[in-house]
């Protein structure tokens, strides 16, 4: 710190500081009527405080002070709508929207702790009941949005960063063998389904033939097929209040895909075709319409109930029961990951190696027999 005398008699103190950026060498100053001990001591205080602030300013942006919770969703909502799919940003908007009903829409975003916000979720856990999955999904989108009110200047960290959930212990870490269906279940499954109505019974039917997602199978249209070949290049969407449209893009960047159709699965598209001929989809109701997955999992509740099957039964089931009929028959587990469009799924896995180390038993249980 060096001292300047002014013409009006007052003293100017100075410090110098370098720029992280750009390495040069910038001054700060206080002017103050007197230069003694303890005016000096003063001086240097609110000099180092400057440069301090200068400094901040420069690592982390200058915090924006102010900023409310619904300022924050409103402002971040468009700009990551530009960014991802469009059911990824519904679900953002949707899991947004019960924060806002829990948490005051004009909360200063400043005061949200960590600890406030660990206390929250483990409210939605324990007394509100959500489950795991949720909850976890709920964290992931706040998490998302409170990275750009960082980017932007309108917190110094991401509060979510610190946060410690105790997650429930549930029931529902099912065994490889609940994640898909025996014959028996498959067959009152799908009677079940037929008996429904062709058009639901067909749908999975040939989600169980082909080890297709839901949304890939309701989004074929006939250019998708070529003979025995099925072009998997996007999934259905529904939207609040809009129609459903076909995305030009899967799940993953493995789901875009071709795999061949076994001859059933033909048969069924043939029958579809000719039941509603020039329809958008190839698979819709009666009404034209595309097969809702709402809809579908209701009726496969009801099945599930109706024949006592104690797993989980929904639409994605029969995916998985395709992957373990393709294990049954040996096929090698990158051959069964490539077609149905997951590089490295945990479920895949858990499926192939029950289905194998069942089939080991078998064998092994056999051996005396030869």
């Amino acid at each position: 710190m060096w001292i300047e005398n002014l013409p009006d008699g007052r003293f100017k103190f100075r410090e110098r500081y370098k720029d992280p950026l750009t390495g040069k060498s910038f001054k700060v100053s206080v002017t103050v009527a007197k230069n003694t001990t303890h005016t000096r001591k003063e001086a240097q205080i609110k000099l180092d405080k400057k440069i301090t602030e200068i400094l901040k300013s420069i690592q982390y942006g200058k915090i924006k002070h102010g900023i409310h919770l619904k300022e924050l969703n409103d402002e971040w909502l468009p700009t990551y709508k530009l960014e991802v799919r469009a059911n990824t940003y519904s679900n953002a908007e949707s899991r947004l929207r019960r924060v806002m009903r829990d948490i005051k829409p004009d909360t200063l975003i400043e005061k949200i702790t960590p600890n406030y916000l660990t206390n929250y979720f483990n409210n939605l856990l324990y007394k509100q009941n959500l489950k795991n999955g949720t909850v976890s999904h709920i964290k992931q989108t706040l998490n998302v949005m409170f990275d750009y009110a960082v980017v932007h200047d309108y917190l110094k960290e991401n509060p979510i960063q610190k946060v410690k959930i105790r997650y429930r212990k549930e029931d529902g870490s099912a065994k490889p063998r609940d994640k898909f269906l025996e014959d028996d279940e498959l067959k009152k499954i799908l009677e079940f389904e037929y008996q429904a109505g062709n058009p639901y019974g067909r749908f999975c039917e040939f989600l169980y033939l082909t080890g297709l997602r839901y949304g890939e199978a309701a989004a074929l249209t006939l250019k998708d097929i070529r003979g025995n070949k099925a072009t998997i290049s996007g999934t259905l969407i529904k939207l609040p209040k809009q129609p459903a449209y076909k995305q030009n893009s899967t799940k993953t960047q493995a789901g875009t895909r071709t795999i061949t159709l076994p001859k059933r699965a033909i048969k069924i598209l043939k029958d579809q075709e000719q039941e509603f001929p020039n329809n958008e989809f190839l698979f819709c109701t009666k009404q034209k319409n595309f097969i809702p997955e709402v809809t579908l999992n209701h009726q496969l509740r009801r099945a599930k109930k109706k024949f006592d099957i104690d797993k989980k039964v929904d639409c994605h089931i029969f995916r998985h029961t395709h992957v373990s009929k393709l294990a049954e028959l040996g096929i090698p587990l990158y051959v069964i990951q490539d077609h149905v469009g997951h590089a490295d799924d945990q479920t895949t896995k858990l499926i192939y190696l029950h289905v194998t180390k069942k089939a080991q038993q078998k064998l092994d249980s056999q051996l005396d027999e030869l």
